[in-house]
């Protein structure tokens, strides 16, 4: 088996980018959560969509050096699957930003603070676990599992959350209009989850492989 030091070799390229992207994830985390807990101090739309250009940039350099630097064809799907997983949480973000923007009169005074919890969690685990991958080895399995794990259970919390609102939305008591907003809005939030649940399996797998 070859192991990510091999095929990083002595460059610290792909490390440094892929720790990259997972930190403009959180950094669009952050800048979510500052729009909704505080609508009228939020970050603008652009703000969002540099986050996710900034992402997408940096796995626009992957691609280049991973065809700059060969790798088997497993290793290398292996780090594209990655480098596409990471970038899907800023550009779901982007989208919930958007739709948010939108929507703002239906939605004022909706408290997203359980959903701004999770969503911190979530992407801490997300950066923790790809902080590993340089210095990868038999005792970074344990250590990966308990990462994953932690992030498996805010997916769990997510979900529950999601059903506890969606069970409040279609209780009768709210306008039709203000139900269809919140359901798409809520279904974003929970996606946004589901994306950083998406890059720690992925981390967990190639731990699980090269160590």
């Amino acid at each position: 088996m070859i192991s990510l030091h091999k095929l990083f070799g002595k460059d610290d390229t792909f490390f440094r980018l892929l720790e990259a992207s997972a930190e403009v994830g959180r950094s669009s985390i952050h800048s979510l959560n500052r729009l909704l807990s505080d609508p009228g101090t939020a970050d603008s739309l652009e703000d969002f969509r540099k986050s996710k250009e900034a992402d997408k940039r940096i796995t626009e350099q992957i691609n280049e050096a991973l065809v700059a630097s060969f790798a088997t064809q497993l290793e290398r799907e292996d780090i594209e699957v990655l480098s596409a997983a990471l970038y899907r949480i800023p550009k779901t973000v982007e989208k919930f930003a958007e739709h948010h923007h939108m929507s703002a009169a239906l939605v004022k005074g909706v408290d997203f603070s359980d959903y701004i919890r999770l969503l911190d969690a979530a992407t801490n685990q997300v950066v923790s676990l790809v902080k590993m991958l340089p210095t990868l080895g038999a005792g970074k399995i344990v250590q990966a599992k308990e990462l994953n794990s932690l992030l498996q259970q805010i997916e769990g919390d997510a979900d529950t959350l999601h059903l506890a609102r969606l069970r409040d939305l279609y209780s009768g008591r709210h306008e039709v209009m203000s139900v269809l907003v919140l359901r798409d809005l809520y279904d974003l939030l929970e996606k946004i989850v589901d994306r950083c649940r998406d890059a720690g399996n992925v981390v967990t797998h190639i731990v699980l492989k090269n160590s």
